[in-house]
């Protein structure tokens, strides 16, 4: 099996991305890694569009569990960057997954598999077509609920008792693929967007993991998400933000 992971590089994809790297290392044959917070944006272009749509609060909160976080991890975070050096697997930095530079790169790992895991990036056709086998993502969220980029946001505005991660093939749109596999977490009194983000990385590590064992094999069977208008839950407005405060509930 040779996979290749796309991701950004914070905590979330490194839980992820552990569990194979744990049981199967020599799977692993390349990494990118997003240089991007937000797809063909700079980071002032980001932060500017973070502040416009959100507000200050949410642009600092955000700020903090991701960058903050960052340069004062503690012992047990663990990002990509750090399991592909561990495991002397190859890296990519890149601003576009889609452009020629990327795509020739991914075609020279020769992948079976392409997962993405927090990853920024849409990924396009060219992309799509390159493994073997497929290119998948793993999603926060038990799909078709709570499509988009903030699902544990959400999820907790609201008053979801259970959530989940899911495990599904990438398509035109997103988070729109057939399904591979998800599971059920459950949601807490005292969960938080963080603790949410951090539950569901860890069962999704787990699960995709054992997928990819299985799938040495026999090739996973995926199934179709149900027809329906399922929103797409993107960055949240202002008067989301304030609604969810108001709640009491936490970042």
């Amino acid at each position: 099996m040779r996979i290749v992971f796309l991701a950004v590089d914070d905590e979330f994809a490194g839980s992820m991305q552990k569990y194979l790297y744990d049981r199967h290392p020599d799977w692993v044959v390349g990494s990118v890694i997003s240089t991007c917070a937000i797809y063909k944006k700079s980071k002032i272009g980001a932060m500017l569009f973070v502040l416009k749509r959100s507000g200050f609060r949410y642009g600092a909160e955000m700020f903090r569990m991701k960058v903050m976080r960052k340069l004062m991890p503690t012992g047990t975070q663990i990002r990509p960057s750090q399991l592909a050096r561990k495991h002397n697997v190859e890296m990519l930095y890149s601003k576009n997954i889609n452009d020629d530079a990327s795509v020739a790169r991914l075609k020279s790992w020769s992948p079976d598999l392409i997962v993405s895991t927090n990853f920024s990036h849409y990924v396009g056709d060219r992309v799509r077509r390159i493994a073997r086998v497929g290119t998948w993502n793993l999603h926060k969220s038990y799909l078709p609920h709570y499509r988009g980029m903030a699902p544990s946001f959400y999820a907790l505005l609201n008053g979801e008792n259970r959530v989940g991660v899911t495990l599904h093939q990438i398509a035109k749109g997103f988070d729109t693929g057939d399904i591979i596999r998800q599971t059920e977490v459950p949601v807490t009194p005292v969960d938080s967007v963080y603790s949410l983000n951090q539950k569901t990385s860890d069962a999704g590590g787990r699960m995709m993991a054992q997928v990819f064992e299985e799938a040495e094999f026999a090739r996973p069977v995926a199934t179709p998400q149900p027809n329906g208008n399922w929103p797409n839950y993107s960055y949240p407005t202002r008067s989301d933000v304030r609604a969810f405060l108001e709640k009491g509930l936490r970042f």
